[in-house]
């Protein structure tokens, strides 16, 4: 077993302690540097990690493909981590290129009017330059529709799972989920094999679709199920949340004008309206912009060497470009909102800069 292998197999064994909570498990990882680590070095009894079920998910996982990372690892969700209670460890069947410019999330009902799907596809169109991800819960309802529409624009999209990767979840969508892998997509879940799927997993695997993504998009809900608590959860971690507004005596839309209402949920009109709200770039404007050896250019070499980070890095935190830039917090500001006032970087949720 090499060094990489050996870490993850106590990454796995420590995700699957059940005396400690998901802050704990992530406090002690980072304390600890390393999974291998926190292993050799807590006091408690180490009888309690169970090794021998962590190398049973381990053959598992290597057989079917599937990679595996920690919450210290380069390529865990970045906008993930910057949430309350990130999982300490995750699954990914296919693509984990996810650190994207822009994700947003779309959830809603199981059953919707027929107008789902014309929204989501207008929703698509008018997002398709933008160099996006999608993320649902691959439900049946709007989840579905949203994840087939992804596709359809080429357009990655991740599906988010209340169970392992031995199984898919409604079995109706096992098509859906081998065409998302086939199409630069992926699944995603803290579930190991074998998991049986209980109904609290679904608002513990909701708190992923919201911390994955910039925005989360309420297309129709009535006023209690799971999208609700996903909208919830994404305005607790300080994102952006849009509901599609509907009839006032329609079932289906009365959860979207609840969080209107208590001003959770900004409305959602069009694609220009949620990309101006969003200070993200139209198409017009998006194909006019000088290409990024132009805008080097025109920097001065301060400004370059801090838009080269956030180009090749984002979305990045502000103290990781702090870090690496090694100048005063008072200039590196100044610096960075020159850059944003031009153009040539925007803010997103949880304090992280990436390159327009």
């Amino acid at each position: 077993m090499n060094h990489k292998e050996d870490e993850l197999l106590y990454a796995i064994a420590f995700s699957m302690l059940p005396s400690l909570s998901e802050r704990q498990k992530n406090k002690i990882m980072h304390f600890y540097g390393s999974a291998r680590d926190t292993y050799h070095y807590r006091k408690h009894n180490k009888d309690d990690w169970p090794l021998k079920e962590a190398e049973e998910e381990l053959k598992f996982i290597d057989k079917h493909n599937i990679q595996c990372f920690s919450i210290l690892d380069k390529n865990y969700p970045n906008r993930l981590i910057h949430t309350d209670d990130p999982p300490t460890l995750l699954y990914v069947k296919g693509s984990h290129h996810f650190q994207l410019p822009q994700l947003i999330s779309i959830v809603g009902t199981r059953q919707h009017t027929i107008q789902v799907k014309k929204v989501i596809h207008e929703l698509l169109e008018g997002l398709q330059h933008l160099n996006i991800g999608i993320i649902s819960g691959l439900a049946l309802g709007v989840d579905g529709i949203a994840h087939e529409a992804a596709m359809h624009f080429k357009l990655p999209t991740w599906g988010v799972l209340a169970h392992g990767l031995d199984q898919i979840y409604p079995n109706q969508h096992r098509r859906l989920a081998i065409n998302m892998l086939q199409n630069n997509g992926g699944l995603i879940t803290e579930c190991r094999q074998k998991t049986i799927t209980m109904p609290f997993q679904f608002p513990k695997r909701n708190r992923i679709v919201a911390g994955m993504s910039d925005i989360t998009i309420v297309i129709e809900s009535a006023i209690e199920g799971g999208s609700m608590i996903t909208a919830k959860l994404a305005r607790g971690y300080n994102r952006e949340v849009f509901a599609v507004p509907g009839k006032i005596h329609d079932a289906k839309s009365k959860g979207c004008l609840w969080l209107i209402k208590e001003q959770i949920a900004d409305m959602y009109f069009n694609p220009e309206h949620l990309l101006n709200n969003m200070n993200w770039p139209a198409k017009d404007i998006l194909e006019n912009n000088s290409l990024p050896q132009q805008t080097a250019l025109l920097l001065d070499p301060m400004a370059q060497t801090i838009f080269q980070f956030i180009q090749d890095n984002g979305p990045v935190h502000k103290d990781a470009i702090l870090t690496n830039s090694s100048i005063p917090n008072s200039i590196l500001v100044g610096v960075l909102l020159d850059l944003e006032l031009n153009g040539h970087i925007h803010l997103q949720a949880g304090n992280l800069y990436n390159s327009t």
